[in-house]
């Protein structure tokens, strides 16, 4: 599966819409899901990313099906040429996500006491990671990227602050991925 962003252009002696895809990242695990994939744009000279992702979770895996939708920004404040073709780059981000399961709710049913509970269906979520860039000359690819993060979500630092069985280093996951980066 493949996401596109659309993208508008104008010229003089035409106007039309094109989709052109600007990044694709690829990823295991990271509380996005078993696998997630998503599609993606970069600012500011390639300081600022930000995705859109679907994630799912299989039923197999956690004993239910779990679908997410996630906006993720990550911003680089370090990175190292390594070669001519090879640099790292060192960032920090956050990301926001819905997640869509049993038992996860927006807005709960009449039957829950108003204003008690707050949303479980969206979380925050703080990474850190690298990512070991590498520039390719193939047709319209650019650059492939691979990353590990480190990360947690909200619920896991609050457990952390209010449990004290739960240790700080507990709340933390690793996840991979791969990023494809588009002219």
């Amino acid at each position: 599966m493949i996401l596109l962003i659309p993208h508008c252009s104008f010229s003089a002696d035409s106007s039309k819409f094109k989709i052109k895809p600007y990044q694709i990242q690829l990823q295991y695990a990271g509380n996005l899901g078993l696998f997630s994939v998503g599609a993606g744009k970069n600012f500011f000279n390639d300081k600022l990313n930000t995705f859109l992702i679907y994630g799912y979770l299989p039923e197999s895996i956690h004993g239910v099906t779990v679908h997410t939708i996630a906006l993720k920004s990550s911003l680089r404040y370090a990175n190292t040429k390594l070669s001519p073709v090879f640099d790292l780059d060192f960032y920090t981000g956050a990301l926001v996500l819905y997640g869509i399961t049993n038992n996860t709710y927006l807005v709960y049913p009449d039957y829950f006491p108003d204003n008690y509970y707050i949303t479980n269906a969206i979380h925050a979520y703080i990474h850190i990671g690298t990512r070991l860039n590498k520039i390719v000359s193939y047709e319209n690819l650019q650059k492939i990227s691979f990353y590990i993060e480190l990360g947690t979500i909200d619920y896991q630092i609050w457990n952390a602050i209010t449990n004290e069985t739960i240790k700080i280093f507990d709340i933390w996951n690793l996840c991979f991925g791969v990023v494809f980066s588009f002219k």
